[in-house]
């Protein structure tokens, strides 16, 4: 019983999780605004591709308006449950275009710069529903 009790203890709060959720959503969101911006000819190339590329953009835009929602004290558990769909979104977005630039052989970093913001924000989301302060 009591190692349960300490490993409650060493967790971080809801509102720590809330600030690294909102920082990885941050570095998701600039990852892919700045890719946009210094690549349109590979995010815009065709209509499916600027679909996704901007797609991308929207869903971590707002995982990122909605972590700061609710780190900003605005929290609920309807916005808990957006912010864990967006990042589920967010997750498969980085992990999928991961795993499709790994298999043809090309992207490098910044692709798994976007796979770990992905499933960084999705363990974040599920652990800041779990806990309360």
């Amino acid at each position: 019983m009591r190692l349960t009790a300490d490993r409650e203890e060493s967790r971080p709060g809801s509102r720590a999780l809330l600030a690294y959720l909102t920082a990885a959503s941050l570095v998701g969101a600039a990852d892919t605004a700045l890719f946009i911006a210094t690549d349109p000819q590979t995010a815009m190339k065709t209509g499916g591709r600027a679909s996704g590329s901007l797609a991308g953009l929207a869903v971590w835009v707002l995982l990122l308006a909605v972590s700061g929602r609710r780190l900003s004290g605005g929290d609920s558990p309807r916005l808990a449950t957006i912010g864990l769909g967006l990042a589920a979104l967010a997750a498969l977005d980085g992990v999928g275009l991961a795993v499709i630039h790994v298999a043809a052989g090309v992207g490098g970093a910044r692709i798994m710069v976007g796979a770990g913001a992905g499933i960084a924000v999705l363990a974040l989301a599920v652990m800041s529903r779990s806990v309360r302060d």
